[in-house]
């Protein structure tokens, strides 16, 4: 029998609406974890490769240049520096904003990596000092918002 005339209503459905309960549960690993942590409590925290000193921010669970294990971490800033800057129209959710914002990759010193984060303050500029404003202690969840902005110290 030709396989059009085994066709059944159910071979012919093309789309349906139903829900997949997907449940994702990540963790953000050993690294993560002290990195979030530190958000936590009001610092910034970087991984430093035992073998070749390189520090990283976020910090990270291996070493990008040596491919080494990193066991050791520790505080970097508060002062960063803007390396680079952008001013977005557009909010999270899609919708256009009222007020443009400013947006940074905020570096540290003696660290590769940075920071991706809303920043304030009328001198804003490439190479600006920054230093990070954090939420009120009781408010903070171990997320990059725990940071709300930084700020800018000096030119």
């Amino acid at each position: 029998m030709p396989l059009t005339e085994r066709l059944t209503d159910v071979d012919r459905i093309r789309f349906w609406k139903d829900k997949i309960p997907f449940r994702y549960e990540y963790t953000a690993g050993v690294a993560g974890e002290k990195f979030l942590r530190g958000l936590q409590e009001g610092r910034i925290i970087a991984s430093r490769c035992t073998r070749c000193g390189r520090k990283y921010v976020p910090a990270k669970s291996y070493c990008a240049e040596c491919f080494m294990p990193i066991t050791r971490y520790g505080e970097v800033g508060p002062e960063g520096t803007i390396a680079a800057l952008t001013e977005s129209h557009v909010r999270f959710d899609g919708t256009t904003a009222a007020r443009p914002r400013l947006v940074a990759f905020v570096t540290f010193r003696g660290a590769t990596g940075g920071i991706v984060h809303q920043v304030s303050g009328k001198d804003a500029r490439i190479g600006s000092k920054v230093e990070p404003r954090f939420r009120a202690k009781k408010g903070r969840k171990g997320s990059l918002l725990d940071i709300e902005e930084f700020r800018v110290v000096r030119g």
